[in-house]
């Protein structure tokens, strides 16, 4: 007698505060604010805050048609089935594809590299001795494996612990610049002028530019749509949580970014002093700021939490992937191999081996590119790696949230749907500035190109989906 296939997610394993903490750890704030406070602050200088505050209410306007189709469509593969069941099977079959393969498993990758850079980083901070990055880089791959094959509940506990600690150390930061600094606290950071550029438009490039890289922050809050056949309520708790999640995230973003800018200073001279050491001229200038509040026992700390929050986010993101993979199989999509769960955990454990390889793949090719742009040094070439992932990474994930968008305008009011059209401009936005390469807008193009010349080659499967469900939820 064959062998019964289980094929079917855990349910009911976690509820709104499992899935706002999965929410909150695909952010990874202490990551996004280590690796990125440098790179807004780079373009939109003494205006950071201002940029970070523009790209919550945009980020916030795509919440909201999240918001709307999470309540509808709970699914594992939710950026295929949102696509899906409101513009039709062909284009979510390509969403499908964009948001798994080519931005999240190539987020896998690049947050695995950025476990690396910032690990460094840390290490060098807390000891003055710079290791190299490459003995790093194989831990969140290997040991991210352990909690998401046996399923959801591990995992989510695991994010829980991770970002409660982040989050704490970045709060407490906050406080203790706002009492150091009282006396220098400026609505400058919240005017355009903060950008010092001395023409509109030379202000509007200046936080458009900031858009570009503060969205980065915010990767990752979706994460918890795909976990939705998992949650207890899912119709409620995940569209609530996403929401609230995001809401927090960019409050404390905000509130730490200005900290940082009342302890640098406001002037363009000393914001650029700041990039240049972050750009690896000197420690990275967050853990600085860090031990000088907290101390040297706070500064490791801190250097730790940037560690496990690059870990919960490489956790959040393979899971979700997995699962988008799974959601699309189950529809006969993908290999019927990948909708497989493993027969104890409920988790899919052949998703997420596959999710795993292909991620290796696309870390390889980033080295690779580094390389070849004539970056040798361990260190320079793992910073050049994580920026050149990054840099696709972000046009897929634009792309694919526009997507998902527009197909929520289908379901709500006209003034919903002003919100919505509000939050794809900004993303129009971002996604014009962020083509900072012709070699990526030819990948870009390309990459859709295969994908909806595969999606032509499995016509006939595809014509037969009109709406896609969860079959139990």
């Amino acid at each position: 007698m064959a062998k019964q296939r289980s094929s079917e997610l855990m349910r009911n394993a976690t509820g709104f505060l499992g899935s706002l903490y999965n929410s909150l750890a695909g952010q990874a704030p202490a990551y996004s604010i280590a690796g990125g406070a440098a790179l807004i602050m780079g373009s939109a200088y003494a205006a950071a805050p201002l940029a970070m505050l523009l790209t919550l209410l945009g980020v916030l306007a795509i919440v909201y048609s999240i918001f709307v189709l999470a309540r509808k469509y709970p699914h594992a593969a939710s950026f295929y089935a949102y696509v899906t069941n409101t513009i039709n099977a062909r284009t979510g079959f390509v969403n499908g594809i964009v948001y798994a393969v080519f931005y999240s498993i190539v987020g896998v990758g690049s947050v695995a590299i950025a476990f690396a850079y910032l690990g460094t980083e840390g290490i060098y901070a807390v000891t003055g001795h710079v290791i190299n990055p490459l003995i790093l880089l194989p831990i969140p791959i290997v040991l991210a494996l352990v909690p998401a094959v046996l399923g959801i509940r591990p995992s989510i506990r695991t994010e829980m612990t991770l970002t409660s600690i982040e989050i704490a150390i970045l709060l407490i930061f906050v406080i203790l610049s706002f009492a150091a600094n009282l006396n220098r606290l400026s609505a400058l950071p919240f005017t355009v002028q903060g950008t010092f550029a001395t023409t509109p438009t030379g202000m509007l490039a200046a936080l458009s530019g900031g858009l570009i890289f503060a969205i980065t922050y915010f990767m990752g809050f979706e994460v918890s749509t795909q976990i939705s056949e998992e949650v207890r309520d899912p119709r409620k708790s995940v569209p609530t949580s996403t929401l609230w999640a995001t809401v927090f995230m960019g409050i404390l973003y905000i509130l730490v970014t200005y900290a940082i800018l009342l302890n640098i200073g406001y002037t363009q001279s000393a914001i650029n002093n700041f990039v240049s050491m972050a750009e690896g001229m000197g420690p990275n200038p967050v853990y600085t700021l860090i031990g000088h509040y907290l101390g040297t026992a706070g500064l490791v700390l801190f250097a730790i939490s940037v560690m496990l929050s690059v870990f919960g986010c490489y956790l959040a993101t393979l899971n979700a992937t997995a699962r988008m993979l799974y959601g699309m199989a189950r529809d006969g999509l993908l290999p019927a191999w990948l909708a497989e769960t493993h027969p104890k955990y409920k988790s899919p454990h052949k998703a997420l081996y596959l999710s795993t390889a292909v991620a290796v793949l696309t870390i390889v090719l980033a080295y690779a590119a580094a390389y070849v742009s004539g970056y040798v040094k361990p260190l320079e070439l793992t910073y050049n790696a994580m920026e050149d992932a990054y840099a696709i990474d972000s046009l897929y994930y634009v792309l694919s949230l526009i997507l998902v968008a527009a197909g929520a305008l289908r379901l709500t009011t006209w003034g919903g749907r002003i919100a919505i059209a509000i939050g794809i401009a900004i993303l129009a936005i971002t996604f014009y500035y962020s083509i900072v390469s012709t070699w990526y807008l030819a990948i870009l193009i390309a990459s859709i190109i295969l994908t909806v010349a595969v999606s032509y080659a499995i016509n006939a499967r595809i014509r037969r989906i009109k709406v896609t469900v969860c079959p139990y939820c």
